[in-house]
């Protein structure tokens, strides 16, 4: 049974990588990277975007069996974050940036900083990391 969740772990981080690529092309479009974002967290964690924001961070790590499944939705949450960015609502992009933090500290807390330490290499060997967008030249 271990070796299950293990797979089904790895094939959701493993889909994180595929749906990221398609989450950065899209921030140009606040509806479409958003639907991205949101069918990248029911396809990798089986729950919704929407209905797992609306809590807080250490009710939804709680849900969680693994370190992974915390990791890839602050990946998604932070996502969202440079959405908001891209599109000038910094005060959204600052609380998401906040959100995706507290759910890697509940991790920590909760998995042990050992096993959190190997979902974050887990997650950054399969997933990759994604290029922020550049920033707008400022008018100084």
């Amino acid at each position: 049974m271990p070796s299950l969740r293990h797979a089904f772990l790895l094939n959701a981080v493993r889909e994180l990588g595929r749906s990221v690529p398609d989450i950065v092309r899209t921030r140009a479009s606040w509806d479409a990277c958003l639907e991205r974002i949101r069918e990248a967290c029911t396809t990798t964690l089986g729950m919704e975007y929407d209905t797992l924001a609306r809590f807080d961070a250490r009710s939804v790590v709680g849900l969680f069996a693994h370190p992974e499944q915390a990791r890839i939705l602050a990946r998604l949450v932070d996502e969202r974050a440079r959405l908001c960015e891209a599109h000038g609502r910094y005060e959204d992009a600052l609380a998401d940036s906040v959100y995706a933090g507290e759910l890697l500290m509940h991790s920590r807390v909760r998995f042990g900083l050992p096993r959190d330490a190997r979902a974050a290499d887990v997650l950054e060997r399969e997933a990759g990391t994604a290029a922020p967008l550049p920033l707008p030249p400022s008018g100084d």
